[in-house]
């Protein structure tokens, strides 16, 4: 398996390699635990994209090519160019990009597959280095951070039966997006056992999304203020 990170420290003949990625981290430690693998350590001259961003690149490209029916170097110079357009990047060649601009890139395609719900023969996960951000694209489009699908919003804090959803306060609880196939494994599993499988986590949403996502309305948002002010008031 291929990890990317930055050497930090070399003290000896020991080198701390500090990863970008917590799921990749996590990876290597779930290794460790059953034995000790032999690794290397390549450092690209110049920063120039790694062989593990170009094979990310071209596996979701190649994804892009079969759900959009165009041959992949079709899709290939389209999606460099609609990367062009929409970053401003200078049209960049495979050979000689940098880490850095690839990075932007692979993140580019995988906001275009969670905005189409293209479904990708590896999850996103497996191409994202900040989890972070892919969880919340996930909610921003809906879509299934397991497999592409459309999604529903998963809430991991349970907001209890019986209880109104438009009346909940969502601000501040842990959600993530996940199709009903997926949000119905992750209760079958309890949300523990399912993080930790599937490496994923919920993140909290500003309330412009929320209100944008149709979770919870400006005015609701409002509403709940006003009461808990109101509560105070009577309190104190």
């Amino acid at each position: 398996m291929d990890f990317w990170g930055r050497v930090t420290n070399v003290s000896g003949n020991v080198v701390t390699l500090s990863l970008e990625s917590l799921e990749e981290a996590s990876e290597v430690s779930r290794l460790l635990m059953q034995e000790k693998p032999e690794a290397y350590i390549n450092i690209p001259d110049g920063r120039l994209i790694s062989k593990t961003q170009r094979k990310k690149a071209y596996a979701i490209m190649g994804d892009i090519s079969d759900w959009a029916g165009y041959g992949p170097e079709e899709i290939k110079e389209l999606m460099k160019f609609l990367f062009e357009f929409e970053t401003g990047h200078e049209y960049f060649s495979f050979a000689s990009v940098d880490m850095t601009t690839a990075r932007e890139f692979i993140t580019f395609l995988l906001d275009l597959a969670l905005k189409e719900h293209i479904q990708l023969k590896k999850t996103g996960l497996d191409y994202q280095d900040d989890l972070d951000a892919y969880m919340h694209q996930s909610l921003k489009y809906r879509s299934c951070v397991l497999c592409g699908r459309h999604a529903d919003v998963h809430h991991i804090d349970a907001i209890g039966m019986g209880n109104d959803r438009r009346k909940v306060d969502h601000r501040g609880r842990l959600l993530i997006a996940l199709c009903r196939e997926h949000h119905q494994l992750a209760h079958q599993m309890g949300w523990l056992t399912f993080k930790d499988q599937y490496h994923v986590k919920g993140v909290t949403l500003d309330a412009e999304t929320l209100n944008r996502l149709g979770i919870m309305t400006y005015k609701r948002m409002k509403e709940i203020d006003d009461e808990q002010s109101s509560t105070s008031r009577t309190i104190g």
